[in-house]
């Protein structure tokens, strides 16, 4: 009779070994950015978020600065292949798949982090389409600073883009600064410092955020303020995974989620403040006054680039714009 209770005892504490182990949950979430990043920031909270919240039975392994080898345009199919469980993606180089990934990168739509999140807001319903026909499931968003133009001298005037070779994160970048005059190549974030040090570029079109983390005041030693846009990544999980949860641990991961946005579209702000300071520190002209009607003349030249990403995107474009500047003009009111 021991005997057998003790096998009974052993079975038992085997099934609950059994039943804790597959409880546990450890996920690879790879970043293109560096961990000093917004973004790395943000992926190190909601990791800690979730792991608290899941009683430590989920745990992200976080992979800053492309270390996985999956660039932004990368993860997508990596999600849905189910290589990784997470990623937190810079959406803009997934135009070519859906012109929805451009939305955000659309020159002069957004200029700052309140007018991005609406703008984000709106699309919302549409982006999780788009990640649902890839087999994951949106989490949440994060900004970055609005982009400028980091460069060896200002870009402060229509004529200081004459002719600049400058780097550009996707095609609508690049039809904009090619009407204003200047020479832009479309670039992945890891190929940007190769060409600034060997002087195949003279600028980067970028947040000042970005610029301080990959330590571009080595090479470029203006930072001309444009807000030009407000890009975002956006951290999707694989569906298969997702659908495999326990409802404790889906809510886990929504709450986290939802906790890590708030937090981070909130502090965005801070955060160009406090980059602007370190820019001047590392000796960084921060150019924050430009030629008088630059900025309007660029907005001018943005236009035919909206009308033809609207265009691309259908009806659904149209629509979004349409909506995005009625919210707009609602909230200036």
């Amino acid at each position: 009779m021991k005997r057998l209770l003790l096998i009974a005892l052993g079975a038992v504490a085997l099934m609950a070994a059994d039943q804790a182990f597959a409880q546990n949950h450890v996920w690879d979430m790879p970043n293109e950015y560096p961990a000093t990043s917004i973004q790395g920031e943000g992926d190190r909270r909601f990791g800690e978020l979730l792991h608290k919240k899941s009683d430590g039975q989920i745990k992200i392994v976080h992979h800053f600065g492309g270390s996985l080898g999956f660039r932004s345009r990368d993860q997508l199919d990596a999600v849905a292949d189910g290589a990784v469980v997470l990623a937190n993606t810079f959406v803009p180089p997934l135009g070519g798949i859906d012109p929805i990934f451009l939305l955000s990168s659309l020159p002069f739509m957004a200029a700052n982090a309140k007018e991005a999140r609406l703008l984000y807001e709106v699309a919302k319903p549409y982006y999780e389409q788009v990640y649902a026909a890839h087999n994951q499931k949106l989490l949440y968003a994060s900004p970055w600073p609005q982009s400028g133009l980091w460069g060896r001298a200002p870009a402060d005037s229509m004529q200081a883009l004459q002719g600049l070779k400058l780097r550009t994160y996707d095609v609508n970048g690049t039809r904009a600064f090619q009407a204003a005059g200047a020479a832009p190549i479309q670039l992945s974030w890891a190929d940007i410092i190769p060409q600034v040090s060997t002087g195949g570029i003279d600028a980067v079109l970028t947040s000042i955020e970005s610029g301080i983390s990959a330590s571009f005041d080595d090479y470029l030693k203006f930072f001309t303020q444009l807000n030009y846009d407000s890009t975002i990544n956006m951290v999707t999980m694989n569906l298969d995974t997702w659908n495999g949860l326990s409802k404790e641990h889906q809510a886990a991961v929504i709450e986290a989620a939802k906790e890590t946005e708030d937090y981070l579209w909130t502090e965005i702000e801070k955060v160009v403040e406090r980059r602007y300071q370190t820019a001047r520190e590392r000796g960084v002209t921060v150019v924050q006054d430009v030629q008088d009607g630059y900025r309007e003349k660029l907005r001018e030249l943005a236009e035919p680039v909206i009308r033809a990403w609207a265009a691309s995107a259908g009806e659904k474009g149209e629509r979004l714009i349409a909506e995005y500047r009625a919210r707009l003009g609602q909230a200036g009111e």
